[in-house]
């Protein structure tokens, strides 16, 4: 019986770090950090609740939470000048049928 109990906890522990996921697009945009993650935010709905945040050289976009292990959302944009790297994650993209990552890739060509 304790075997089992220990096997349902560990199976059960969810929400792990979004950028664990296998919801995820990268590519590359030569817009600015601010203009990209600005285009991505648009593309969202009102009612979502979206952080940015300075991180290591990074901007980065949360949806929902600032949280890595809680965000239903992440894209990370940095690099060089004209040529800029970006990450994005959704969790449980089939939701929405992958909105944030739709608005991350359409954003970079724009």
């Amino acid at each position: 019986m304790a075997v089992a109990t220990s096997l349902l906890l560990v199976g059960c522990a969810h929400d792990p770090d979004i950028r664990a996921g296998r919801d995820n697009t990268f590519g590359m945009t030569a817009k600015s950090p601010p203009e990209y993650l600005n285009c991505v935010k648009a593309e969202l709905p009102d009612t979502v609740t979206t952080y940015v945040v300075q991180n290591q050289g990074a901007l980065e976009l949360f949806v929902a939470s600032t949280d890595p292990n809680k965000a239903e959302g992440l894209v990370k944009v940095q690099g060089a000048a004209g040529r800029q790297q970006f990450s994005a994650y959704q969790r449980d993209a089939w939701y929405d049928k992958g909105r944030l990552l739709d608005a991350a890739l359409m954003c970079s060509r724009v």
